[in-house]
């Protein structure tokens, strides 16, 4: 009987991996109101949707058209991070304003997590009684959603929106290598000085003891504030993550081993290309030189660009044979050159993709870095926060990008830039980048999809979890073994210096003794 069971079982398992079983209910938890972020997960959850499983989404962006099998619960009220930075934050930035930038991010993670616990949107949740198969939750700058996912009893995929940040590592048991993997904020390249990883190095575990302290604890406080006091720590239930869905590809952000349960899709938001309108199509089309494209994404304001820098940009930009595009969110640019053209909003990937584009002009958002690898056009980054600085750096080291610091922006420093960026090799190494961008065994839609499946139809995907995640500290780097054989080997060697003092020195003293009494 028990062999039949087994064969039974087995058979379930194959059918429920091969697509055959009974659609899954899913539900997304993702507080944080940064549009850029949801841009990420929407593809994702859209994809499991049309795959027809049950997709119910909890988050500030409810979609205005849901696909059939998509359930909104939208999280109202909520501040939401768009067009909401001046450019001002910027100046007179301090050496440590990556730390800044980490209790900013904090702070955020906090609001978010308050505002989605008193929200009807979880409430409805856990008063509905669904049993989900599986929960998709961001991972970002607070982890209080997987006290929902704990009480619902579901297996969890964490989802990152940016490449995997310090505290990500140990929930999945991938190691963390700061001699050649750069930390968030740091804007350094694989390829490092002594004393840029001796910062990364610094970076990379105070950040990772800083969330601990800071973001862990007012997670359980959250938690236990809106759920009582059973649900477990919540470092616990970090470490029942199944899987990480991970916004990077290696021909971008460069090679890093990752353990089976960290999967690679960035990009996966470049889907659908629509068609340009009339007018926009023929500035592209008839730009006999090329086009120069300029946007600073949907947070920072491009208008609130500093008078004596705007200029500088201007003056730089009209002396180019180039056509220029340029996202302006006000009516109206001063001093515009003839060849410069602004609107409020433009189609960042079909623009991109135009065969006619030359540069682009970018903060290194990571989704428009994914857009000018897979189209591969070179860039001039001004990173402004946040993994910008890695992005950056990333694209500078594969030969497709130039780093314009915003302090260092003057009339000069523009023209050289996109100077150097026009140059044919620049070229060369985008579309190299871009080949490996776009090639692959599976659409990262697919991808992310097969595993969600996958992790359900494996009770959450135990065989890919290393013991890693449950070993101290001291432990997994071996410290305590380190101490064992250190001292062993300070010990042993004590032992013949003493031996060799006590048997040869004696020895010379003895002789010298006998000597002076023959005398």
């Amino acid at each position: 009987m028990k062999p039949t069971l087994g064969l039974f079982a087995m058979a379930a398992l194959l059918a429920a991996t091969c697509g055959i079983a009974e659609p899954y209910k899913i539900l997304g938890l993702f507080p944080h109101p940064g549009l850029s972020h949801f841009y990420f997960f929407e593809p994702i959850l859209k994809g499991l949707a049309a795959a027809g499983h049950e997709v119910t989404v909890v988050s500030p962006f409810p979609n205005p058209n849901p696909p059939p099998n998509y359930t909104d619960l939208p999280l109202e009220g909520i501040k939401l991070l768009s067009d909401s930075v001046s450019f001002e934050l910027f100046d007179n930035r301090p050496s440590f304003s990556h730390f800044v930038e980490f209790f900013m991010l904090y702070d955020w993670g906090k609001q978010a997590c308050e505002h989605a616990y008193s929200s009807p949107a979880i409430k409805q949740v856990l008063e509905s009684k669904v049993q989900y198969d599986l929960v998709l939750v961001e991972q970002f700058n607070n982890d209080c959603m997987l006290g929902i996912a704990h009480l619902l009893n579901a297996p969890y995929i964490g989802l990152s929106s940016c490449p995997l940040m310090p505290w990500h590592y140990d929930r999945v048991g991938n190691p963390m290598t700061p001699s050649y993997i750069p930390a968030l904020f740091m804007g350094y390249s694989e390829k490092m000085s002594f004393t840029q990883r001796l910062s990364n190095w610094i970076t990379a575990y105070s950040f990772k003891a800083m969330y601990s302290w800071f973001n862990d604890n007012a997670a359980n406080a959250i938690i236990r504030k809106h759920l009582g006091n059973n649900i477990p720590d919540i470092k616990d239930l970090q470490k029942r993550t199944s899987m990480m869905f991970v916004n990077q590809h290696h021909s971008l952000s460069g090679p890093k081993p990752l353990s089976p349960a960290v999967v690679e899709i960035g990009g996966i938001h470049i889907q659908e290309f629509k068609e340009l309108d009339p007018t926009l199509k023929q500035l592209l089309d008839t730009a006999d030189h090329g086009v120069i494209y300029i946007s600073w994404g949907s947070m920072i304001r491009s208008d609130s660009l500093p008078e004596e820098k705007r200029n500088a940009l201007l003056a730089a930009l009209g002396s180019f044979k180039q056509r220029v595009i340029w996202k302006w969110e006000n009516e109206t640019l001063p001093n515009q050159p003839s060849n410069v053209f602004i609107r409020k909003w433009l189609p960042q990937r079909e623009i991109l993709c135009h065969p006619k584009v030359r540069v682009f002009m970018s903060h290194g958002g990571l989704l428009g870095s994914s857009e000018t690898a897979y189209c591969g056009v070179p860039v001039v980054v001004t990173p402004m926060y946040g993994d910008q600085y890695n992005n950056a750096a990333a694209l500078e080291h594969r030969g497709m990008g130039v780093v314009l610091p915003y302090e260092q922006i003057t009339r000069e420093s523009v023209y050289e830039a996109l100077k150097k960026a026009l140059e044919p090799v620049k070229m060369e190494n985008a579309k190299r980048v871009s080949f490996s961008y776009r090639n692959r065994p599976q659409t990262a839609v697919d991808t992310a999809v097969w595993w969600s499946e996958h992790v359900v139809a494996t009770g959450g995907l135990p065989l890919a979890k290393t013991y890693a995640t449950e070993m101290p500290w001291y432990s997994y780097h071996v410290l305590d073994l380190q101490v064992v054989i250190y001292t062993f080997l300070t010990v042993y060697i004590s032992c013949w210096v003493w031996l060799f003092k006590r048997v040869c020195c004696r020895g010379v003293s003895g002789f010298s003794d006998e000597k002076v009494k023959t005398n």
